[in-house]
């Protein structure tokens, strides 16, 4: 596991950040490190737009036609 050091938060965000730790029953360390964890899970705003990207095109088919056909086939 690597260690990591923030320096230059602010007394009100490390008061925060302490005050939800608490609140979750957890060490300030704890709750940072889940926070940076979620926060690398989920792809950053290029990533996922370079992954729509890479997706196939359907020239052919209409978002606007897939949306009609979709509402006909309702009860």
């Amino acid at each position: 596991m690597g260690d990591l050091l923030i320096r230059g938060i602010s007394p009100e965000t490390h008061d925060e950040l302490k005050r939800r730790a608490q609140q979750d029953g957890v060490s300030l360390q704890t709750y940072v490190a889940r926070l940076l964890k979620r926060a690398t899970t989920v792809p950053s705003l290029a990533d996922w737009v370079e992954q729509l990207e890479e997706l196939p095109r359907h020239r052919e088919a209409s978002g606007a036609q897939a949306v009609r056909d979709a509402r006909d086939e309702l009860p």
